[in-house]
């Protein structure tokens, strides 16, 4: 997947950003479940195919929520509020090279409605004061209409 991605995700780098990559976290049960986070393996493939930058580990899924899959935006939404914190430990990955971030790559792998990304972005905006980028490996489309296969 990160073989893929790596050229778009370059692309929304630029020239000169100063980032530090993290991922949408999963509960600690999940993980547990799964034996990994996929948002976390695929941030770490990006940073270092992009000329190893830093992926650090910003934010916590403290609370399990309902699977989203069957929920629309609206109960998405409500499913996650209060999911995610800061990791008040971290530094937000301040240094890079002795010169501070100038902002922050969101990884997650597929984006839905936008709710998860959302709720992450506004947990880490509001602790690091960074901008935050989102990328994501695959968007969902929206439903096909009835009769169309």
């Amino acid at each position: 997947m990160s073989g893929l991605a790596l050229p778009a995700f370059d692309r929304l780098l630029g020239e000169g950003r100063r980032v530090v990559v993290t991922w949408v976290p999963c509960h600690p049960s999940s993980s547990r479940r799964r034996g990994y986070n996929q948002a976390e393996v695929l941030a770490r493939a990006l940073a270092a195919g992009s000329g190893d930058l830093p992926a650090v580990e910003l934010a916590a899924k403290v609370r399990r929520t309902a699977g989203q899959r069957s929920l629309d935006r609206a109960r998405r939404q409500g499913n996650l509020q209060g999911a995610f914190v800061a990791l008040p430990e971290r530094d937000g990955g301040r240094e890079l090279g002795g010169q501070a971030p100038d902002g922050i790559v969101l990884v997650d792998d597929v984006y839905t409605t936008g709710a998860t990304v959302q709720e992450v972005a506004t947990v880490l905006a509001g602790s690091t004061g960074l901008p935050i980028r989102v990328f994501t490996f695959a968007r969902t489309l929206a439903p096909l209409s009835a009769g169309v296969a």
